[in-house]
């Protein structure tokens, strides 16, 4: 087994070597960062074959599929492939055997009692050099392990690919849209093996689309009623959605069943903008310090068929948010989480765990999708974390910019984005990129 390392300035230079050299059949071992650039692990197919036993090059790496119906093209037969993952964890096992060769002992003193014919001495300094070896040799061959089970990953990956190039195209294209590597794979892994590329691309929007929970015309927030506070970090459109909310119920109830409330008193003019809207829609807003205060307020308003409450805007990782979510933690109050469409995945997971808190959140609603050009990250943390969409907003016209979510048109849009993104994966990228851990299917 020859395995040779290729060094250059990216991941595409580094698997262009390789293909030269070793053919598209090589087998990556591994990819990490060097100086200078990039530095591939990689051995070529014919040594791989090597590792595996007569035994296992006898049998076939797969069962062989079932005949298709008489409609489908039966598949064709291949020829057996060596088991290359069951020989390297042979290889990790033998290993693991070597690293526990006995060190020599002194003899007990039962063996002495015995007159067992005791052993010669061991110098002390002996002793411990073999000790000293045996450790050094043990983390090694536990490095080699750990190397081992990442490659044993990544050639499941590759194989996976080969034998459904269409999953690996779907995992790519959802990937380039902005949904997250676990959700692409427990997607992915759920395609039927027969389908066409087309209804392929058909069943991953019908997939997508069942797992975003939206609500309809008959029943949504405003529609439904309540007492409902907007809460998200700085800069995510509070104040404008309260307003494009308001306005809406105006509409169908009249200004006599709304009523505004504001705990913003950190921020300059916070409630006079929420008054300049509030006086356009003829409702008046009533403002709210602490939880008593609140309290207060809410109770003189129980006639009202919607309230809504415009928190103060904070970053997640504010210390004072845990104190904005217990103001507004009270059992009659509905949390409504707002979410930047234009914020990362990393970004939008820290924006739940915070605001999420210890209690259920009553839905969210999707701001600034005008300004997404990823907007499938903000479609995986809501589907992943199960949250009821309520609204959709795309602009800063108040009403005209919220809308009520219809998933189909989500999913749409945001694959669509994903189509010529600048920063897609290609196939050998996927490979080493990819967080390849095997996904059972579904």
């Amino acid at each position: 087994m020859k395995v040779k390392s290729y060094i250059a300035a990216n991941s595409r230079e580094a698997m262009a070597q390789v293909k030269k050299e070793l053919g598209s059949d090589a087998v990556i071992l591994s990819n990490r960062a060097v100086s200078g650039g990039v530095e591939i692990l990689a051995l070529a197919q014919g040594d791989v074959a090597g590792l595996v036993t007569p035994a296992q090059a006898q049998r076939p790496a797969f069962a062989a599929q079932p005949a298709f119906e008489s409609r489908r093209v039966a598949p064709k037969r291949t020829e057996p492939k060596p088991n290359v993952s069951a020989s390297l964890k042979e290889f990790a096992q033998r290993l693991d055997q070597a690293a526990v060769a006995p060190v020599p002992q002194r003899p007990t003193a039962s063996a002495v009692a015995s007159g067992a014919k005791p052993a010669a001495p061991v110098p002390a300094r002996t002793v411990e050099r073999v000790s000293s070896a045996d450790a050094r040799l043990f983390a090694e061959i536990k490095a080699m392990r750990g190397d081992l089970e990442k490659q044993l990953a990544g050639l499941a990956w590759n194989e996976g690919a080969r034998r459904r190039p269409l999953r690996a195209k779907l995992m790519r294209e959802m990937l380039a849209a902005g949904l997250s590597a676990p959700l692409g794979r427990k997607v992915s892994a759920g395609l039927p093996d027969d389908y066409s590329e087309g209804e392929a691309r058909k069943w991953l929007r019908a997939v997508l689309a069942k797992n975003i929970r939206c609500d309809s015309e008959e029943d949504n927030i405003v529609s439904r009623g309540g007492v409902y506070a907007l809460v998200g970090p700085t800069g995510v459109g509070k104040t404008t959605t309260v307003a494009k909310l308001a306005a809406r119920c105006v509409v169908r109830y009249g200004a006599h069943k709304l009523a505004l409330v504001s705990t913003d008193s950190y921020r300059i003019g916070a409630q006079d903008q929420l008054g300049i809207y509030a006086k356009i829609l003829g409702v008046q807003v009533h403002a709210a310090q602490d939880a008593a205060g609140l309290e207060r307020v809410l109770a003189s308003l129980s006639d009202r068929h919607m309230v809504l409450i415009d928190t103060v805007g904070m970053g997640q990782r504010d210390t004072r948010v845990a104190e904005q979510l217990a103001l507004v933690g009270g059992k009659k109050v509905n949390r409504i989480l707002l979410l930047n469409a234009a914020s990362q995945l990393e970004t939008l997971e820290d924006v739940i765990r915070v605001y999420k808190g210890s209690s259920e959140l009553a839905g969210a609603i999707v701001t600034k999708l005008d300004e997404s050009r990823r907007p499938g990250c903000v479609l995986d943390t809501v589907m992943r974390h199960k949250l009821n969409l309520a609204f959709v907003a795309d602009g800063q016209r108040v009403p005209e910019d919220i809308h009520l979510p219809v998933a189909a048109s989500l999913v749409d849009s945001a694959l669509a984005a994903g189509v010529d993104s600048p920063f897609a994966l290609d196939d050998d990228e996927l490979m080493l990129m990819s967080d390849a851990r095997p996904v059972k299917d579904s």
